[in-house]
């Protein structure tokens, strides 16, 4: 995008961002521009009168008259500047609110690999976030304050030009330094600020990790129980010192150069006014309010002429942090809209699967092939990193695959993801906990099934998960969570538990994805939650993983995964037989039950 694009695109969504009162008030602020000119003209004027009334052709009526303008004219000022302020706190926040809002829009749209940081993209949004928004939010601003400078200053420069050339002359000249300062230094910031986001992040998590910021506190008590406070607290320290130390070090830089520019500015006006008092003793006839209008414009016109030039070099500057934030416009998304009727079955195919994580080289999935049938329930075993979750992650399209295909019921997923997860139901291994009723935590996997709290309940007993709700004052209509009136958050086993709920009530779904999901459970209700597992599944086709080789006598088949490949697959009797690695790993499991 170029620079005037940019321009324009930023002017377009001011005009979007803003309301009629907002349009208006910028409208009114180009007459209101010349109000400063005004005044200076009608201060001239009033001296002037006043100068006439200590000889015999004043008239007080006159002074008054001129006083009575003065004074009318500075309230009308007043007014404008107090209502332009009001309405711009007012466009502060629509604009906040703007910025905040598209930032979640791209979360939410753009493709899955961006929220694993592919692109940079976790640098790019806390960059927006914390620089290029706000500074877009204050350049819309500015594009029209420059606009309203450009009639002052034509204003201020005509009504001293009158006067002297030589004083419109020189008070333009000595503003350009400070001008071309500005500019250096808002590049120098630009610059600074995108090199050191990674240094500033990295403070930023090393405080949250010790002080729970974020409303996080899952560290905490394991840094309390190793006593790791002062460890952590170096670290953080040694971080923001160097980070801090740098940007100390471009402040004084900009102190010391933004002084000798304003030292020179002083200097300047004050021999503007000694050649408006010699003007005036060359020609007496120009009168003495001549020196008050001087008095008056000169220091104006050097602030708006410096004002605007700052203004224009900044705003031409602050284009590179407006195309950031426009960039983000420009990441893929996700596909959406296509009809899910698309899925009627459950079968899943994995055709010669090779997959990669952004940023990285390394192969997680190696070649995966495997047919799953409709209704078939299947078990994936492995050791970490063997790449069972990046398995599921590619089936429910949070990726596409490097090479091979997937397709689910016959619907490729990489070109209908949204298909594709309207036919499946997951429990992820990081499962959500939203802070609402649990009514709403169960039914908000499939709003438009309008289930009665009867067939909630009923649900919730197939599944052997209904103490849950049962535990509870208010039943389903209990808010839980960190921020409830009551402050009642559930267990780690009791939000597991909802989790499973919350995939068992989307009623449609033609396959289930069980990602861990007895990890927080104890093992009575993870007991009974296997004996459950044919009312929880139905005739959905299910993927259960898990690292407990007991589930294997629930499944029909196990496909076993390491080093990203499918080693084994096959049922647990046609796998024991085999002797091999699966077989290996579920004897050293039932040793410790032994």
């Amino acid at each position: 995008m170029s620079k005037l694009q940019t321009l324009v695109k930023a002017f377009q969504v001011s005009i979007r961002i803003r309301g009629p009162l907002s349009l208006f008030i910028s409208l009114l602020g180009f007459p209101a521009a010349l109000l400063p000119v005004l005044l200076a003209d009608i201060l001239r004027k009033l001296t002037d009168e006043l100068q006439l009334l200590t000889g015999t052709e004043g008239s007080i009526r006159s002074a008054l008259t001129v006083f009575g303008a003065l004074v009318g004219v500075y309230i009308a000022q007043v007014i404008i500047t107090n209502i332009q302020q009001y309405v711009n706190g007012i466009d502060e926040v629509k604009i906040q609110r703007y910025i905040n809002r598209t930032i979640l829009r791209h979360k939410c749209e753009v493709r899955y690999k961006y929220i694993e940081n592919y692109d940079n993209f976790q640098e790019k949004i806390e960059f927006t976030k914390e620089h290029s928004g706000y500074t877009m939010a204050k350049s819309i601003r500015s594009m029209m304050t420059i606009l309203q400078l450009l009639v002052a200053f034509a204003g201020a420069f005509l009504s001293l030009w009158k006067i002297s050339p030589l004083i419109v002359g020189i008070l333009i000249v000595t503003s350009i330094p400070a001008a071309i300062l500005a500019y250096l230094q808002q590049d120098e910031t630009f610059r600074s600020r995108a090199k050191w986001m990674e240094e500033g992040a990295l403070a930023i998590h090393y405080f949250h990790m010790i002080g729970g910021g974020g409303y996080s506190i899952d560290c905490l008590q394991e840094i309390r129980h190793f006593g790791l406070f002062d460890y952590l607290k170096a670290r953080w320290r040694a971080i923001a010192d160097a980070y801090i130390s740098k940007k100390n070090q471009i402040m004084r830089k900009h102190v010391a150069y933004n002084t000798a520019a304003d030292f020179l500015r002083s200097v300047v006006y004050i021999g503007v006014l000694l050649i408006a008092g010699w003007e005036i003793y060359q020609n007496p006839a120009i009168g003495l309010g001549t020196f008050t209008l001087v008095y008056s414009l000169s220091g104006q016109l050097q602030t708006i002429t410096g004002d605007c030039l700052v203004g224009i070099m900044v705003l031409a500057q602050n284009i590179q942090y407006m195309q950031e934030f426009f960039h983000l416009d420009e990441l893929e998304r996700e596909q959406t809209g296509q009809s899910s009727a698309a899925v009627q079955t459950g079968n899943i195919l994995f055709e010669n699967v090779c997959f990669s994580y952004p940023n990285s080289d390394a192969e997680v999935l190696k070649g995966i092939s495997v047919r799953i049938r409709d209704g078939e329930k299947i078990a994936i075993v492995g050791e970490n990193g063997s790449g069972k979750s990046t398995f599921i992650s590619l089936l429910c399209g949070m990726f596409d695959p490097a090479d091979g295909k997937i397709t689910v019921g016959g619907v490729d997923v990489s070109k209908n993801p949204a298909a594709v997860r309207d036919a499946v139901s997951v429990v992820f291994q990081d499962f959500a906990r939203y802070e609402a009723s649990l009514r709403e935590n169960i039914t908000v996997s499939d709003p438009q099934r309008g289930a009665t709290d009867g067939e909630i309940t009923e649900l919730l007993k197939q599944i052997n998960v209904n103490d849950v709700v049962e535990q509870q004052p208010s039943g389903l209509n209990e808010v839980v969570g960190s921020f409830s009136d009551k402050a009642n958050n559930l267990s780690g086993g009791q939000w597991q538990k909802i989790s499973i709920a919350r995939a068992a009530y989307k009623k449609d779904a033609r396959i289930m994805i069980l990602d861990e999901p007895t990890s927080a459970l104890d093992p009575v209700a993870e007991a009974q939650l296997y004996r459950n597992f044919a009312s929880l599944t139905h005739d959905k086709t299910t993927i259960l993983i898990s690292h407990r080789l007991g589930i294997t006598a629930i499944v029909d088949r196990i496909l076993v995964f390491r080093d990203g490949r499918i080693i084994e697959d096959g049922s647990h009797k046609d796998l024991m037989a085999k002797n091999g690695y699966y077989a290996e790993m579920y004897r050293e499991q039932a040793k410790w039950y032994q």
